[in-house]
């Protein structure tokens, strides 16, 4: 399966899985916190309500794939990261051993 196939399905399954919805919504939150951008400033860039933004960052609700492409190329990240927490190939064996360290 392709990067963009299981991003998609991980989206899905996280709208009816609140513990993979509340993990997503903490990697959200976490990175918007890093770049220091508001709810209010992503409702802008995306054109959605400050309120959608914010029950994003809660867990409430899941943002729909573009959303999550917009955000993380204007915050220098991976969207397959950001939508599912896992990396690709190398890189994802580099993750997981600086996360036992």
């Amino acid at each position: 399966m392709n990067r963009y196939a299981q991003t998609i399905e991980h989206l899905e399954r996280s709208c009816e899985n609140s513990g993979l919805r509340r993990a997503l919504a903490a990697r959200l939150n976490n990175a918007l916190k890093r770049a220091n951008v508001s709810s209010s400033r992503v409702a802008t860039w995306l054109g959605v309500s400050e309120c959608d933004v914010q029950f994003w960052r809660r867990g409430i609700t899941v943002p729909p794939l573009n959303a999550f492409k917009r955000i993380a190329a204007a915050l220098d990240l991976d969207v397959h990261w950001l939508c599912t927490g896992r990396t690709q190939g190398v890189a994802a064996g580099r993750t997981a051993l600086l996360a036992v360290l």
